[in-house]
């Protein structure tokens, strides 16, 4: 459950269908999707993955040299002409497609791969000084690691705004997405050590976005922060919680498919967020002090009504079936 990824795929969504219902014109999205459709190329350059002459770089030249830019991005297809189709779409579909056409456009490439390395930059940052790369090898690596972060963002925005019968073929592109990230890493990194420090990492992405952002700045905050090894403590609790939970399978990959096909998607996140934060309560207590324990809940608390009411906002926008035709 990337719920730090639900928030913010969900704050983007919010706003953008903040624009469109207090306009309330959707004569003006049928025009702005018609002036992505002439902006979009033919073909969309690829994502750079050179990493260029560094010594990591040298050792795997040849197994990188005919590599395709399509791991960077999911090839979504045209299947019905916007001018033919749209006034038959819901204003949920019509913004869908708008997302959807800038996300192909080539300042949408920009602007999300921008986004990703900025995230990588901040999440990974503990990672690179450890692999201690080169200026290209740390590029290359923030460009990869950024978009495999940003992997559960995206499928959640494609999912909620994909026509039901075109939700299984999304998925799939993301699954084919993921895996072809995954052998781009491995070969980039070209050692089964740092393949393994970088798995072992990267499964635990989502403890570190929360104590990295909303925990830490609420300790701060309380006047009790972290120490480093509280940080890595509090990782390894909160990470083993979520594995023993079987919280992932619900919220994450095809769950995320699952979740939006059945009414009341808010209500059952809030049970499983709540159910997780008091399973995972004595070994938070092992770690933090009791005033720390009471910062610790706070954020919990701040997070899950930050991501169910974003999601009841989104259920009422859609008719509160959780289902697009």
């Amino acid at each position: 459950m990337k719920s730090g990824f639900i928030i913010s795929t969900l704050v983007a969504i919010i706003l953008a269908v903040v624009v469109v219902v207090g306009m309330g014109q959707i004569s003006d999205l049928k025009k702005e999707m018609g002036a992505l459709k002439e902006e979009k190329p033919a073909k969309s350059a690829g994502v750079r993955t050179g990493i260029g002459t560094s010594s990591r770089a040298g050792r795997i030249a040849s197994s990188r040299s005919n590599r395709s830019s399509k791991s960077d991005r999911v090839a979504v297809e045209d299947d019905d002409p916007a001018e033919e189709k749209s006034a038959e779409q819901t204003p949920e579909q019509m913004l869908g497609n708008i997302m959807k056409l800038f996300a192909e456009s080539d300042a949408g490439k920009r602007m999300e791969r921008a986004g990703n390395i900025r995230k990588a930059q901040r999440l990974f940052a503990p990672l690179v000084a450890e692999f201690d790369l080169s200026d290209d090898d740390r590029e290359h690596f923030l460009d990869l690691a950024g978009s495999a972060a940003n992997s559960e963002e995206s499928l959640w925005r494609d999912l909620m705004f994909s026509g039901e019968g075109n939700r299984e073929d999304a998925l799939q592109k993301w699954e084919a997405a993921n895996e072809e990230r995954e052998t781009a890493m491995r070969e980039f990194l070209n050692d089964d050590a740092d393949w393994k420090r970088y798995e072992e990492y990267e499964a635990r992405l989502e403890e570190h976005e929360q104590v990295q952002g909303g925990i830490r700045r609420a300790m701060e905050g309380a006047g009790v922060p972290l120490t480093p090894e509280q940080e890595s403590q509090l990782v390894e609790v909160m990470y083993d919680t979520r594995q023993e939970s079987g919280i992932n399978e619900k919220w994450q990959g095809r769950g995320v498919l699952n979740q939006l096909s059945e009414p009341g998607i808010a209500d059952r996140l809030e049970a499983d967020m709540q159910a997780n934060q008091e399973a995972m309560s004595p070994g938070v207590a092992n770690v933090l002090s009791p005033q720390q324990v009471e910062a610790f809940n706070s954020s919990q608390i701040r997070m899950r009504e930050g991501a169910t009411e974003g999601l009841r906002w989104m259920e009422n926008f859609r008719g509160g079936g959780g289902q697009t035709e």
